[in-house]
């Protein structure tokens, strides 16, 4: 029996779905991009967790007698009790929001330019003038989350006791003057520009790389592999610039005449000095990149927008 044209039309779109009945070119959506905050929101979201392990990280670095990760965490309890885990913590909200909102924002801005979409080197110096860029926002609160957070270990007449992270913007000018901000700001900008190289690009690098290697969606899996990697070069590479930066910052005014002075005394322990408090920077860079990363990309999915 003859068919008829319907029956041979509906029969050929059958058996060759991928006709289309237009002439136009199909085109994917743009990937959603994040919003200029998400950044912010996900880094303080993720302090909320590791503050006490970046105390006791801190607490390391300064020690003049050396004392492992738990011995210095059941210091931190006897000398404060529990809460003391979170001292410096409105210091450090300030700055996720402030520091690393700047890092994101300027990374996720420039990484979509036509020159650094597809370039792995352009994307590690993007990333490291974020750092930058940041840590000169940043480098205030971040002193004084250092100075907050080691606080307790000394005497009742050499404490600073800022009530909080706008007392100390307060009464560090007043009594140091205005260049005490930004005491170590030199270890400070270094520490955040490779960082970042070692965080935001890299990620972005090793999350395009397993994508398009093992045709990974854009998802979960994707983003918790991606993070675990870039989490374990950030912390390694980044880690002897965030021991110099915490001495400086830490220290009394004129305590050390150059930065050449603050790496002799880094030092002090001998040649793996600048890994103290490494093992408590791995137990919290781990969880803490991966969660970041993950809550960034879930903001970045369900809040993102889709350029024109």
């Amino acid at each position: 029996m003859p068919h008829t044209d319907k029956e041979l039309g509906d029969n050929y779109r059958t058996v060759h779905p991928i006709v289309l009945e237009s002439s136009e070119e199909c085109i994917e959506p743009s990937e959603p991009r994040a919003r200029w905050w998400s950044g912010g929101v996900a880094s303080t979201s993720v302090a909320c967790f590791v503050a006490p392990i970046d105390l006791v990280k801190s607490h390391m670095q300064t020690q003049v007698t050396k004392k492992g990760m738990v011995e210095t965490a059941a210091k931190v309890i006897r000398l404060r009790g529990f809460m003391g885990f979170y001292d410096g913590f409105s210091a450090t909200a300030l700055r996720q929001m402030t520091c690393t909102n700047i890092r994101f924002g300027i990374y996720e801005a420039g990484r979509y330019a036509e020159p650094i979409r597809d370039n792995h080197f352009a994307k590690l110096a993007l990333a490291g003038f974020a750092g930058a860029v940041g840590s000169i926002c940043g480098i205030p609160t971040d002193l004084i989350n250092v100075r907050m957070q080691n606080d307790m270990k000394e005497s009742e007449a050499e404490r600073r006791n800022y009530r909080h992270v706008f007392d100390a913007l307060i009464r560090i000018p007043r009594e140091e003057g205005w260049r005490a901000f930004y005491a170590g700001g030199t270890a400070a900008a270094l520490k955040a520009s490779v960082g970042t190289c070692g965080q935001l690009a890299l990620y972005d690098i090793v999350k395009t790389e397993l994508s398009e290697t093992f045709d990974m969606e854009d998802g979960f899996v994707l983003h918790f592999d991606s993070s675990l990697i870039s989490s374990i070069f950030s912390s390694i590479i980044s880690h002897p610039f965030d021991v110099l930066k915490t001495l400086m910052m830490n220290a009394r005014p004129g305590e050390f005449r150059s930065v050449f002075h603050a790496c002799h005394y880094m030092m002090r322990f001998g040649i793996l000095s600048p890994f103290r408090g490494l093992a408590p920077t791995m137990l919290r860079k781990g969880p803490a990149t991966i969660s970041l990363f993950i809550i960034y990309e879930q903001l970045r999915l369900r809040f993102g927008y889709v350029e024109d």
